[in-house]
């Protein structure tokens, strides 16, 4: 299942070095969160999800730099133990493996929420160069 975890730079930054972490919310394809979206597809309920998490990213946000930080993960069935609203609970650590890639968020001129899309292996400089503009 696609999953998106809102993360501040600094929380990507330690979850990339332990590979592991307790994630706090994991937004998700429910059965509910389907359910009251049926008249979107699959790529629309994914974008729905993720400007869900992208607007906690942003509130997530304290002083520097203005980007948001969420992850894009793929949890097998079996790391469920409960689906929620709009997201799920693990029966354990979220394991770094499971990380599809990296979204970035901003405010545009409109306030709306643009979504930068970057791939696992440019994870670890766009987050180094994050981390140091909020510190």
């Amino acid at each position: 299942m696609r999953a998106y975890l809102p993360l501040a730079a600094s929380d990507i930054a330690q979850f990339l070095d332990t590979k592991k972490c307790v994630p706090v919310k994991l937004y998700a394809p429910t059965i509910k969160f389907l359910t009251a979206n049926v008249d979107h597809d699959e790529e629309e309920i994914e974008y729905l999800l993720s400007l869900m998490a992208a607007g906690d990213a942003m509130e997530m946000i304290t002083n520097g730099s203005p980007i948001g930080t969420l992850l894009a993960l793929e949890i097998p069935d079996s790391e469920i133990a409960e689906e929620c609203e709009d997201s799920i609970v693990l029966n354990g650590d979220l394991l770094w493996e499971r990380v599809e890639c990296l979204f970035t968020s901003i405010f545009d001129d409109e306030g709306d929420i643009e979504l930068t899309w970057f791939a696992t292996q440019e994870i670890e400089d766009q987050i180094a160069s994050l981390v140091k503009d909020q510190s």
